[in-house]
């Protein structure tokens, strides 16, 4: 029996070990622990065995014969376990645990055959083993739990994790070649050791608790937040989240230290809540679940008083409480969500905000709009309209502003001030931002556009891309890559932008106007206008904001501002634009003021490019005579 005691004494090692240490108890752990407890009552039996057949004289044989059953028994619910184990990636836990009961009933039927059968005993001084009918059948169940096993890893390689698939084909390789030389060998007793380094390998490879702490604080780590989370929104119980973040506006190796170290004492604090797991964020911060929402209000109200306490942490404090967190779909999801609460409230650290099912729900409209914008960038469904611009000189269409729109799958336009905005909180309109630009260059390219009168194609910038330093380069590709002429393309940007990011911004432009793009500034008159915007930003077009014209035929103040503007932007060499024209006694008072350039829906309002070029392009219109006809 030394071989066995051997692997009998590893195992109880293990076990200590895994008893010690802190764990999750997920459902596959649950597995692996349940494996590991049949491998050494195995492993005892596999020793009563030995020891009753060799003492056999002392024990009535329906005792002997018993044991080596029983033995033979935990042989066929360990290879069980390990099919059970094996195939726990391969469904959902609520199908995989019906499968299980179904197996469990297959081996209970399995063990009372065994018991059943009759048993042989040989015993001489050099070989001790059991033969007969009891045993070839359980070699046989064995060998097909064992062979189920290996098509699981296997077959099914792709479905299940690959460290899994591994410790499941070496273990049952193992055990196999020990079964098949023991079967051949019946003084070779290994089949039992074979199974406690099966459980190892598991162990080494797949179950380690200590792979789920975080080394530095104790506490669970960011990847066992990850499962653990996943593993409860599958199984479809209510949970709550309690965030505690660090926000710092530097981030330095001596900041991350104190974050560690005020991290701990967090944990000393919450030592006392028994029904809360704590885990390391990816962040510099913590994560509590738990099922109590209230014991998780407790616990945030506890760090608060002593974050009260702490001037140079209070500051950047941030928690959040996440109720009914099994609402979303992943732990990526909710890694999302609590992003959107930080970017929605970024005043609410130093206290406890409690996200509740409305912040939930406005949450989840802006995933929907921002997945219906992703999945629109992926189906080709970004369309760009034109709004065509009227050029007093010319007395024609001579540009249009380009206005990007989002074509659903059911046919319909997504709004613009339904998914502009959250594009530019979530930056996907930087894509957005570039797919308008190349569909631009594709008009110019393929169309009769230049020939029929166009001069230029004004697009918007948003003030994320011009925070980008890298946005002229990404802009001259893009032209360079449809082989289109930079002064054909005038880039808008507003005030908010050029206040934004004023430095890069005018790097960027002065690249981009060297290398022959135009600028314009957009929206001016919205807000806190400047007249210095017009002066520092090297632009060569003024648009006037839409309520600004507004204002000009009604207040006298107004009109004086205008005109003001308009007579210093002409003394700069400045083109004026009008926006939001939309009547004839507007069309007739911005021609007197000598307004370059006019805008509005009383030409028409945004439309797609082939309406765009059919429509509009190469025609001279008399502002006075024949306007009307075209509203």
């Amino acid at each position: 029996i030394q071989i066995q005691l051997c692997g009998l004494f590893m195992l109880a090692l293990l076990f200590i070990f895994y008893k010690s240490t802190k764990t999750l108890h997920l459902y596959k752990e649950k597995i692996f622990y349940r494996a590991m407890c049949i491998i050494i009552i195995s492993l005892c039996l596999d020793i009563l065995s030995l020891v009753s057949i060799f003492y056999r004289t002392h024990f009535p044989r329906l005792f002997v014969n018993f044991v080596c059953k029983a033995y033979l028994v935990t042989l066929i619910w360990g290879a069980l376990t390990a099919l059970i184990y094996s195939s726990a990636d391969l469904f959902t836990r609520k199908k995989h645990q019906k499968i299980a009961r179904y197996l469990h009933i297959l081996a209970l039927f399995q063990s009372i055959v065994t018991l059943l059968l009759p048993i042989h005993i040989f015993s001489s001084q050099k070989k001790t083993y059991t033969y007969g009918l009891s045993v070839n059948c359980v070699y046989f169940f064995v060998f097909l739990y064992i062979l189920a096993a290996l098509f699981s890893a296997i077959g099914f390689a792709k479905k299940i994790n690959p460290r899994r698939a591994f410790a499941v084909i070496l273990w049952m390789f193992i055990w196999l070649s020990s079964a098949v030389v023991q079967f051949f060998n019946n003084d070779l007793l290994i089949v039992g050791y074979a199974s406690a380094i099966g459980i190892l390998i598991l162990f080494v490879i797949m179950e380690n608790p200590e792979g789920n702490l975080d080394r530095h604080l104790g506490c669970f780590n960011s990847y066992a937040l990850t499962i653990y989370i996943n593993e409860l929104l599958e199984h479809g119980g209510t949970f709550h989240i309690l965030e505690h973040s660090l926000r710092s506006p530097h981030a330095s190796e001596e900041n991350n230290t104190n974050y560690d170290s005020w991290n701990r004492h967090i944990l000393r604090l919450l030592s006392s809540y028994k029904d809360i797991l704590v885990f390391q964020n990816l962040q510099t911060g913590l994560i509590l679940i738990s099922s109590n929402a209230d014991v998780l209000r407790e616990a945030g109200q506890k760090l608060l008083n002593h974050f009260s306490l702490l001037e140079s942490f209070g500051s950047q404090v941030s928690l959040t409480l996440v109720e009914n967190a099994n609402s979303f779909s992943s732990m990526n999801d909710i890694y999302d969500f609590l992003s959107f609460v930080h970017a929605s409230h970024p005043d609410a650290a130093g206290n406890l905000f409690v996200a509740d099912q409305n912040t939930i729900a406005k949450y989840k409209e802006q995933h929907v709009i921002q997945q219906e914008i992703s999945n629109a960038l992926a189906d080709d469904r970004v369309e760009v309209f034109f709004q065509p611009i009227y050029s007093n000189r010319d007395k024609c269409f001579t540009s249009a502003e380009a206005l990007v729109r989002i074509r659903k799958k059911d046919g319909t336009l997504l709004s613009p001030s339904i998914f502009i905005p959250v594009a530019e909180k979530t930056g996907i309109i930087l894509e957005l931002g570039e797919r308008v630009i190349e569909k631009v260059c594709l008009l110019l390219k393929n169309s009769d556009a230049i020939k029929l009168g166009i001069h230029y194609i004004e697009i918007n910038l948003s003030v994320i891309q011009c925070e980008k330093r890298d946005l002229a380069k990404r802009l001259i590709s893009i032209v360079e890559k449809y082989d289109i002429a930079p002064g054909l393309i005038n880039l808008e940007i507003t005030e908010t932008a050029s206040i934004s990011a004023r430095t890069i911004l005018l790097e960027n432009m002065k690249t981009l106007i060297n290398y022959g793009f135009t600028f314009s500034l957009d929206d001016f008159g919205k807000g806190e206008s400047n007249l210095m915007y017009i002066v520092e930003m090297p632009v060569s077009i003024v648009k006037l904001d839409y309520d600004m014209l507004k204002a000009f035929f009604r207040s006298p103040k107004a009109k004086t501002v205008v005109q003001a503007v308009v007579n210093m932007a002409h003394n700069m060499n400045l083109k004026m634009v009008a926006e939001g024209i939309e009547t004839e006694e507007e069309i007739q008072g911005m021609s007197k003021e000598n307004i370059d350039y006019i805008q509005g829906y009383y030409f028409g309002k945004p439309v797609p490019a082939n309406q765009f070029e059919f429509e509009y392009l190469g025609k001279v219109i008399p502002i006075i005579t024949s306007l009307s006809l075209i509203s």
